[in-house]
């Protein structure tokens, strides 16, 4: 009996000797992995911070009103940096997912091949997002000027109306890069957009009375005095 239990006892130390052993081969190739996705990620993030720097970025940012929105948020950091950790980041999960994938985990390896299939998606997602975010801000200071110098009602309102409307618009479109309730948040976009609209006719049938009351007013003086001086001049 005594000699059965010491096999057994020397068979499970071979098994567990020959489990480590087997698997000790992957976990130093992710752990160098690990330590490559932190080089290369530090080697482009420095890269692309000095490079946007150089191109103005954060000029055009603070021009485009993306460096207030991030004031607003408690957000100091310069955009150039703030992308350049993005790109950080970004790298160094996709070598940490390598990483884990050279461990040989059945799960893990379903897991990092879902990872890798989404991560696509969303990049387009936030390249969406950061091209709505910048043609609200474009298309409602544009019809803000349009406004005033049309002599509107509530050109400010006008304005965050557009704005609000590309904004909701880019997120839907976000959505559905992401493939989340793309029939749902097609069906509320169309919803919501119908309904803005209706009220923005609203007001404009309503607050435009007086403003095409006042140009017809002053077309109808512009004749009347023209048709004083033409009988002046007889």
């Amino acid at each position: 009996m005594t000699a059965t239990f010491t096999e057994r006892l020397i068979g499970s130390l071979n098994a567990f000797f020959e489990t480590v052993l087997h698997f000790l081969p992957g976990l130093l190739a992710a752990i160098l992995i690990l330590l490559l996705g932190l080089l290369v990620g530090w080697v482009l993030k420095t890269l692309v911070s000095r490079l946007l720097r150089v191109a103005r970025f954060d000029r055009a940012c603070d021009s485009n009103g993306i460096t207030q929105v991030l004031d607003r948020a408690d957000i100091r950091t310069p955009p150039s940096t703030l992308v350049g950790k993005g790109l950080f980041w970004l790298v160094f999960a996709s070598f940490a997912m390598a990483g884990l994938s050279a461990l040989h985990v059945g799960f893990v390896n379903q897991l990092i091949a879902e990872f890798f299939f989404y991560l696509p998606r969303v990049l387009s997602a936030l390249l969406v997002l950061l091209v709505g975010f910048l043609l609200a801000n474009f298309l409602s200071r544009a019809a803000l000027l349009s406004a005033v110098n049309a002599g509107l009602p509530s050109p400010r309102l006008i304005a965050l109306v557009v704005k609000l409307l590309i904004l909701v618009l880019s997120f839907a479109m976000a959505l559905e890069q992401l493939r989340i309730a793309t029939s749902i948040v097609l069906a509320a976009f169309i919803i919501a957009f119908g309904a803005v609209m209706f009220g923005l006719a609203l007001a404009f049938g309503l607050g435009g009375r007086e403003v095409a009351k006042r140009a017809l007013e002053r077309q109808l003086d512009t004749r009347n005095d023209e048709a004083a001086d033409g009988f002046s001049h007889l």
